[in-house]
Order: structure tokens, then C-alpha cells, then sequence
């Protein structure tokens, strides 16, 4: 099914810009007033790694049409992120912007078009199921909260194959033009995205212990399509660590659960993972869920990582 579009037309400019930042957006399909450009480049900016890398793949290999990231590849999830001269111009100058959703580009209410910068806009999470964060980012419960949505639905293979059909959808929309080489560049990276769910399917069956914890927030959506349960996360906020009360509190569940491992990110501290897992006396892996990675990555680098992540939720399960 084709997913339509926004266009942030001139008259609901407005209500649009706080509508792109919620966690569910409505619809706008792309009217016949403001056709895209056929002639010259194309400019499209994902808004950070997964989805960079995600349109990458989608448009490889298409003359004119242009790919940059907005946030550095190496920054992780936008959570506290402060935009730049920089980034504005990369806005402004943008023909398609392509979109997480859910909340994460929050910081894009600074500098979100104008009625003369008027780029299309793609979210790539629209019309997938969002899961309710436990905890939001002023911290405590998420009940109530504009930021109840968690945006880090990326980091399972299953939703990352759903979202490439959205952005390769979208594109055939806006840009017809190259439909056959979007489509064919699209089936084959959704494809390869859906082969790499199904063994995440497969070899997460019989689990002898399906109980970890991880960081924060950000494996809860392969949690969910693929049976095993995060217990609790360790920082209620990203990159904030808990206090020594919260601590003790932490050891004491883990053990009392008899959690099977703890998992570290690449783009977060070891040292209060590691002191826990020491106390509790329980192992720690990390787990990478492709928020950043190298300024220039390979097409396949988020199955090359999620193939690692396998091994290691395997080998921490089994």
C-alpha cells in the first residue's frame, strides 16, 4: 500500500509544524499544485544514521538524486540535540526531508519550513504501532505525556523493513520519475530487511532465559516483535545515571529476577553497566541498535550490526 505524503501547505503551515512533531501525524497527499522539480539535482536529508541509511539504500545509485545526513552520523539518537547554522541551511535547502517520526526530531520545531521553504516531508514510522515509553524524558511515568511514544522504533529489523517501504513509497510518489529504479532499489533492500526478521525469528525461539535489561529505552520494539522481555532499562532518562538509591533498588530486582544479562550501547558509558552486572554477578554484552556509525557506511551496515546483535542476544538467552 502506497502511504501518503505531507506537503506543508501554505494555509495549515502552522498546525502542520506541531502535527510533524507528535508521535502520529495526518496525512496530507501530495497535491498536483506543488510538483516536484524534475530538472537538477535533488536534495533529500534524512534526519540521522537509521534513516540516512535506510534512503541510502533506496536511492543508490539514482543520477540527481542527492542523499545528506542532517545530524553527524556519529551523534546516536537526537534527544538533546541543538541545531546549527549549519543545519538550517541543509533544511532550507532540502527538497525532501526524510523522517524518523514519533517524537525523535523534536528539535526540528526551530527550524521546520516556512511557507518559503517548503520541502516535502516523509515519516518513515506512519502507520506502524508505537509502544508507550515507561519513562519520558522529564522522567517518572509516561502516562499523559506529549513524548509518551517511543521513537526507537529503528532498532528492529521487522519495523526498519516496514519503514524502508515507507520511504520507498513515498519517494515513488513525490518523484515518479524514477519509480522503476526506486522500486527496484527499494523491494531489494526491504527484502534483505525482511530475511535478516525472519532469522531474528527463527533463532530467538526456546529462549532458556528471556529476561535482560538494557541501557534505556531502546530495544523495546525488538523486544516485542521478537518474544524475549527487557525487565526494566537502567537510566529513565538517556545519559542521565541513576542515583545511589536507584541503584540499590536496580541491584536488588535484577537479582531477585534472575535477569540473564545486562546489555551496553556503543554510543553509552560502560561503567555503571559493568559495576551492576559485577555486583548482581551476571554477564554484560553490548548490544548496537544502529543510532550512529560511520561517516561513510557500507549499504549493508545495519544488517551486518543487527547480524551481530543476533549472536549476542543468542549467546546471552540460549
Amino acid at each position: 500500500m502506497i502511504r501518503r505524503v505531507r506537503q506543508l501547505g501554505k494555509m495549515g503551515h502552522a498546525i502542520l509544524i506541531i502535527v510533524c512533531l507528535a508521535a502520529s501525524m495526518i496525512p496530507i497527499s501530495v497535491s498536483a499544485e506543488s510538483e516536484p522539480k524534475t530538472e537538477g539535482d535533488i536534495r533529500i536529508v534524512a534526519t540521522f544514521f537509521p534513516i540516512y541509511l535506510f534512503t541510502k539504500n533506496i536511492t543508490a545509485g539514482i543520477e540527481n538524486i542527492k542523499v545528506e545526513i542532517l545530524l553527524p552520523s556519529t551523534y546516536g539518537c537526537p534527544h538533546d540535540y541543538s541545531v546549527s547554522p549549519d543545519d538550517i541551511r541543509k533544511i532550507h535547502e532540502a527538497d525532501i526531508i526524510v523522517m524518523n517520526g514519533l517524537g525523535m526530531e523534536e528539535f526540528l520545531s526551530k527550524i521546520l519550513p516556512t511557507e518559503k521553504y517548503n520541502p516535502r516531508i516523509i515519516v518513515a514510522s506512519e502507520g506502524l504501532k508505537p509502544i508507550k515509553l515507561r519513562y519520558y524524558e522529564g522522567g517518572g511515568s509516561s502516562s499523559g505525556s506529549q513524548h509518551e511514544n517511543n521513537p526507537h522504533i529503528f532498532a528492529s529489523p521487522k519495523e526498519a523493513a516496514e519503514m524502508a517501504r515507507t520511504i520507498t513509497d513515498s519517494l515513488i510518489q513525490i518523484l515518479p520519475q524514477y519509480e522503476d529504479n526506486l522500486k527496484k532499489n527499494g523491494r531489494s533492500y526491504e527484502e534483505a530487511l525482511d530475511n535478516l526478521s525472519k532469522e531474528f525469528s527463527d533463532s530467538l525461539q526456546n529462549l532458556k532465559n528471556p529476561k535482560i535489561v538494557t541501557v534505556h529505552e531502546v530495544f523495546d520494539y525488538m523486544a516485542r516483535d521478537y518474544g524475549f522481555i527487557i525487565l526494566d532499562v537502567i537510566e529513565k532518562e538517556p545519559g542521565q545515571e541513576p542515583s545511589a538509591k536507584e541503584l540499590i533498588s536496580e541491584v536488588n530486582e535484577f537479582r531477585q529476577e534472575g535477569v540473564a544479562a545486562l546489555f551496553s550501547e556503543p554510543q553509552y558509558s560502560t561503567r555503571i553497566v559493568d559495576m551492576i552486572g559485577k555486583e548482581v554477578g551476571i554477564p554484560v554484552y553490548s548490544l548496537d541498535p544502529v543510532a550512529s556509525g560511520p561517516i561513510d557506511p557500507p549499504l549493508d551496515y545495519y544488517q551486518a550490526m543487527m547480524s551481530q546483535n543476533l549472536t549476542v542476544l543468542m549467546k546471552a538467552m540460549k
